[in-house]
C-alpha cells in the first residue's frame, strides 16, 4: 500500500491542500507550524473523509496515516496518494487568485475523474483553459471556447505542434509544503519554455506566456511555406508584371509560393508571347532557385539523419528548426522517419537533463537540511538511538541545546517570516478567508520566533496582518472533528481544534 503524502487542512470538504515533508527533521518543524491544524483525507484528493494523522520515521518514509477504527485498521479506497495527488487543487487555488488578479470572475470546476482536469471559465472577456494533468481525457484542439493546457506527463504529436505551432504546459514544483505552478509553452523542435504564472495573461485568443510573442515574431519573420497562401482574387485585375511577382515570390523564401506564381505563369503563356524575355529569365532563375532548394533540402535531411545517429543533439536541435519551415504535407515518408527519430532523441536527451537536475536538486536539498539540522540540534536519528542525555561529549553538559544553536533557528523563523510577507503583498487580496488565517497564523508563529531579527518595519507590516486576521476570525467557521482524537493521537502529531473560550474534552 503507498503511503499518504497529500491532505487537506480544516475538514473533509476542505479545498486546502498540503504535503507532508519526507524527512524527520522537517516533520518536526512541520508539526510546530500546524499544531493548531488538522489534517483530512479530502473527499476532493478521492479520500474517505477521515481525519490523519502524521507518522515520523528516521529510517523511513514519513507519511499521513488514518486513525484506526474501533475494530481495527481503517480501510480507504483512495488511490492517488503521492506528492501529486493534490496538483488539481493547488491548481484551483492557483488558478482562482492568478483570474482574480486580472479582474476576472472566474469559475474553476474539477472534472472527471477527479484529479486529472480543471476547467478555468473565465467569462465572456477570454478564453477558458482546460488543465490535462494526465492523459486520461484526450485535448480537444478544434473548441474555440476552450484552449487545452497540457500536463508534462501528456504527449503531444508533431503534427499538432506544426499546425498549431505552440501548446501550452502546466508543472508543479514543490516547495516546502506546497507545490507552486509553472506554465511552459512547447513549439516544434524546441524545448519547453516555463514562467511563473505571474508572467502569464488570459486574452480572449487564449493562454499568452512570454513565449507565445516570440514565435509569433518569427513565425511572421521566418517565411514558412506551409503559412503561405496565395492572394484572394482582386476586384480588378492585377497589372503587377510577372517577372516583378516571381522575384517577389522569390523573395519571400517559400517554396510553395515560389511553385505557384511559376505555375500561374506557364498557364497563361506569359513566358512564350512576343517580347516575353523578361519573364522566361525571371520564370527561368525561379526554376533555379526551386532546385537549389530542393538540393539543400535533401543536404539538411541527410546532415539531420547524420546527427541522429551521432547523438548530437545540439546539431540535432539546430537542423530541426531548419526543418520546421517545410510544410508538412510536402514530406516523403522517409524524410517523416528521420524527423520522428530526431523528436525521440531530443525528448530522450530532455527527460534526462529534467532527471538529473531533479537528483541535483534533491541532493542539494539533503545537504542544507543536514547542514541546518547539524547547526541547530542533535539529528532525530542520534538522539533515538541514544536517550540517555549523560553519554553527552566531555566539556559539553547533558540537558537542553546550548542558546549558541538558538541564533540558526532566529534566522530560519525570520527569512520564513519574510516569505510569507511577500507572499501576503502579492496575493493577500485573492486569498479566501481560510486560507488567509492560515497563513496569518504561520506569521504569528514565525514573528515570534523571529526574535530580535525582525526590524520595526517588519514588525509594523506583521501586526497589521495580524490585526486583520484577527477581525476576519470570528467570521470563519472551522468545523469540528467528527471524532475527537485519543490521547496517542495527539502524540502523533495531530490535534483538534480549540475555539476561543472553550475546550474540547478528549475521549480516551
Amino acid at each position: 500500500m503507498r503511503r499518504i503524502q497529500t491532505a487537506v487542512l480544516g475538514g473533509a470538504r476542505s479545498d486546502i491542500p498540503l504535503i507532508l515533508p519526507l524527512e524527520a527533521i522537517e516533520v518536526e518543524a512541520f508539526r510546530r507550524e500546524h499544531a493548531a491544524d488538522t489534517f483530512w483525507c479530502g473527499l476532493l484528493l478521492g479520500g474517505c473523509g477521515s481525519r490523519l494523522a502524521t507518522k515520523l520515521y528516521t529510517d523511513r518514509v514519513c507519511h499521513f496515516a488514518h486513525f484506526p477504527d474501533s475494530d481495527g485498521a481503517h480501510v480507504c479506497e483512495r488511490r492517488a496518494r503521492d506528492v501529486a495527488s493534490a496538483d488539481h487543487l493547488y491548481a484551483t487555488a492557483a488558478a482562482r487568485t492568478w483570474l482574480h488578479a486580472q479582474g476576472h470572475r472566474a469559475t474553476v470546476r474539477h472534472g472527471t475523474p477527479l484529479g486529472s482536469v480543471v476547467d478555468l471559465h473565465p467569462g465572456p472577456r477570454a478564453r477558458g483553459l482546460r488543465l490535462h494533468l494526465d492523459a486520461a481525457i484526450a485535448p480537444v484542439w478544434d473548441d474555440e471556447r476552450t484552449e487545452p493546457v497540457l500536463g508534462v506527463s501528456v504527449p503531444v504529436d508533431d503534427r499538432t505542434l506544426v499546425d498549431r505551432r505552440y501548446v501550452h504546459r502546466v508543472r508543479f514544483d514543490s516547495v516546502g509544503t506546497a507545490r507552486r505552478v509553472r506554465i511552459g509553452t512547447q513549439s516544434f523542435a524546441r524545448g519547453t519554455e516555463w514562467f511563473a504564472l505571474d508572467d502569464c495573461t488570459l486574452t480572449p485568443e487564449g493562454l499568452h506566456t512570454p513565449a507565445v510573442e516570440r514565435i509569433t515574431r518569427a513565425r511572421t519573420t521566418t517565411a514558412r511555406e506551409g503559412l503561405w497562401r496565395p492572394p484572394a482574387p482582386a476586384s480588378r485585375k492585377d497589372h503587377t508584371p510577372p517577372e516583378l511577382r516571381l522575384q517577389a515570390a522569390i523573395a519571400s523564401g517559400s517554396r510553395l509560393a515560389v511553385l505557384t506564381a511559376c505555375r500561374e505563369i506557364e498557364a497563361a503563356g506569359l513566358h512564350e508571347s512576343s517580347g516575353a524575355e523578361p519573364v522566361a529569365a525571371a520564370l527561368e532563375r525561379a526554376r533555379a532557385w526551386l532546385d537549389g532548394q530542393r538540393r539543400e533540402r535533401l543536404r539538411v535531411l541527410e546532415q539531420l539523419r547524420q546527427a541522429v545517429h551521432d547523438g548530437a543533439v545540439d546539431a540535432v536541435s539546430t537542423l530541426l528548426e531548419r526543418v520546421d519551415r517545410w510544410s508538412l504535407e510536402h514530406r516523403s515518408q522517409e524524410e517523416r522517419d528521420t524527423v520522428a527519430a530526431a523528436m525521440r532523441l531530443l525528448g530522450t536527451h530532455r527527460r534526462e537533463q529534467e532527471t538529473r537536475a531533479t537528483q541535483e536538486r534533491q541532493e542539494a536539498k539533503r545537504r542544507a537540511l543536514q547542514a541546518d539540522g547539524n547547526g541547530r540540534r542533535q539529528p532525530v536519528q542520534e538522539r533515538r538511538t541514544r536517550p540517555d542525555r549523560a553519554a553527552a561529549p566531555a566539556g559539553r553538559p547533558a540537558g537542553p541545546l546550548p542558546r549558541s544553536r538558538q541564533p540558526d533557528a532566529a534566522a530560519a523563523a525570520h527569512r520564513r517570516m519574510q516569505d510569507i510577507l511577500r507572499d501576503l503583498r502579492r496575493l493577500g487580496t485573492g486569498l479566501g478567508p481560510r486560507t488567509l488565517t492560515h497563513l496569518l497564523r504561520s506569521l504569528s508563529t514565525a514573528l515570534n520566533a523571529a526574535g530580535d531579527r525582525v526590524t520595526p518595519q517588519q514588525r509594523q507590516e506583521a501586526e497589521d496582518w495580524l490585526r486583520r486576521g484577527r477581525r476576519l476570525r470570528g467570521a470563519i467557521a472551522n468545523p469540528a472533528p467528527e471524532t475527537a482524537p485519543t490521547g496517542s493521537d495527539i502524540r502523533a502529531g495531530s490535534r483538534p481544534n480549540v475555539s476561543a473560550g472553550s475546550k474540547k474534552k478528549r475521549h480516551r
